[in-house]
């Protein structure tokens, strides 16, 4: 028998990013036009995911996308059921990814420095 080099919960993973970054983009929902799944975290027993997004259209984001979660949890993990078979559903949970505005943040603490270097030689 051959061993992976991954485990069965890195594939699902993958695959589980893919197919509820497609629901996301299905939706009806306005607030959903700017939203992207930037990560998923799942557990080895494939029973719980956390699915990271940010929101390119920064006002959008407050409290509108979240409550966009929360009332589409239901049909977006069940469709992700319908499309994803396993021996359980996955029971979701969405959080805002917060890593591009830190690293906007500091790219530009960085520029500044930098800025700082060339006014003073």
């Amino acid at each position: 028998m051959k061993s992976h080099p991954y485990q069965r919960a890195d594939r699902i993973k993958k695959l589980v990013h893919r197919e509820v970054a497609k629901i996301i983009s299905s939706l009806k929902d306005p607030r959903a036009k700017y939203v992207t799944v930037t990560e998923v975290e799942i557990t080895d027993d494939l029973r719980n995911a956390k699915i990271y997004y940010t929101v390119m259209n920064k006002d959008e984001h407050s409290e509108n996308v979240e409550s966009m979660f929360e009332s589409a949890k239901g049909f977006i993990r069940k469709e992700l059921c319908r499309r994803v078979t396993l021996k359980h559903a996955i029971d979701i949970d969405f959080r805002y990814d917060k890593f591009l505005e830190k690293s906007l943040r500091v790219i530009s603490i960085l520029d500044k420095i930098k800025d700082e270097e060339k006014n003073h030689q």
